[in-house]
C-alpha cells in the first residue's frame, strides 16, 4: 500500500509539471500570436552553437538622430558644450575646436521630460515605430516612459528599448568639423547581445553556402545586393522573438533553396 501510494506521488508531480509545461507553452504561443510585429532593418554574422546547431546572429539595432526625440525628451547647456567642440593632438597637446554645425540647448516642453543622458549612458525609452511604403518600420518618435507623450498614435507600434547617446566629428573638405549625435536603440541593455535566428545545419553563412552549393568564389558573393531586414514579434515583459530573417524581402529559408538552385532572383530588390 504505501509503495502504491509512492507511485501515485510520483506520478502526480510527474504529471503536474507536464501540464505547467503544456500551459506555458500554450501561454507562450498565445502571446505571440497576438504580439505586434515591426520589421526593421539588421546586420548578420554567422557563428555556431555546438548543442543547438546553425544560427544567425543578428544585430537588430536602431540608429536615429536628434530629430526623432519627442516633446518628453531635452538637452541642456552642459550637454551642447560637450558636443560643439572636438578635440584634436596637435604636437602633443590636445586642442580643442568648435564645430560648424554646433547644437542648441532645447528646453523641456513638458512637466515630466527627461534629459538625454550623457554620451556612453543606457537609459529606458519609449520607442514608437511606423511603417514606410516598403513595409519597413521606422523610429518615427522617441519619449520618456510613463510621460503624458508616452502613448502611440494611429498607425504606431510602441516598445520600451535601451538608448545610448553616440557622438562623432568629422572633418569637411573645406576643414570645417560637424558633429553628429546619435540615439543608439537596443533591445537589450548590454550592446553585444544580438537575437539568434536559427537556420538548417549548415547554412548560417551565406557566404560559405555560396562557395559550396554554386562552386563561386568569396569575392563574388554579391554582398552589396543584399538587404536584410527582420520581423520581430514584440512581447511588453519579455525580449522580442524574431520571426523571420528575410534578404530583399524573401524569407532566408527561400533563399537557401533557391541558391542550391541556381536562382538567384531574390538578389532583386523587392
Amino acid at each position: 500500500m504505501k509503495k502504491d501510494k509512492y507511485l501515485y506521488g510520483v506520478f502526480a508531480v510527474v504529471l503536474a509539471q507536464l501540464c505547467w509545461l503544456g500551459w506555458n507553452y500554450a501561454d507562450r504561443t498565445r502571446e505571440l500570436e497576438q504580439a505586434p510585429c515591426i520589421v526593421v532593418e539588421c546586420r548578420d554574422y554567422d557563428p555556431r552553437d555546438l548543442f543547438r546547431g546553425d544560427y544567425v546572429s543578428i544585430d537588430a539595432q536602431q540608429r536615429a538622430g536628434l530629430d526623432v526625440a519627442g516633446r518628453s525628451l531635452h538637452w541642456d547647456e552642459a550637454f551642447c558644450k560637450r558636443v560643439n567642440t572636438s578635440g584634436n593632438w596637435k604636437s602633443g597637446e590636445r586642442i580643442e575646436s568648435p564645430v560648424s554645425n554646433p547644437l542648441a540647448p532645447r528646453a523641456p516642453q513638458i512637466e515630466d521630460s527627461m534629459a538625454l543622458p550623457a554620451p556612453g549612458d543606457d537609459v529606458q525609452v519609449a520607442v514608437f515605430w511606423r511603417r514606410d511604403e516598403q513595409n519597413i518600420s521606422r523610429v518615427v518618435r522617441v519619449e520618456k516612459p510613463g510621460s503624458v507623450a508616452d502613448a502611440a498614435a494611429p498607425g504606431e507600434t510602441r516598445h520600451v528599448m535601451w538608448m545610448r547617446v553616440f557622438d562623432n566629428a568629422g572633418e569637411q573638405e573645406d576643414g570645417s568639423l560637424v558633429r553628429e549625435t546619435t540615439l543608439r536603440l537596443s533591445f537589450f541593455n548590454r550592446y553585444w547581445k544580438n537575437f539568434r535566428f536559427y537556420v538548417e545545419e549548415k547554412t548560417g553563412d551565406l557566404q560559405r553556402l555560396w562557395v559550396n552549393e554554386i562552386d563561386g568564389k568569396l569575392d563574388t558573393f554579391p554582398a552589396g545586393r543584399v538587404r536584410r531586414t527582420l520581423e520581430l514579434a514584440l512581447r511588453q515583459k519579455a525580449a522580442p522573438v524574431p520571426r523571420m530573417l528575410y534578404l530583399n524581402g524573401v524569407p532566408y529559408p527561400e533563399v537557401v533553396r533557391m541558391v542550391r538552385n541556381r536562382d538567384f532572383s531574390w538578389m532583386e530588390e523587392k
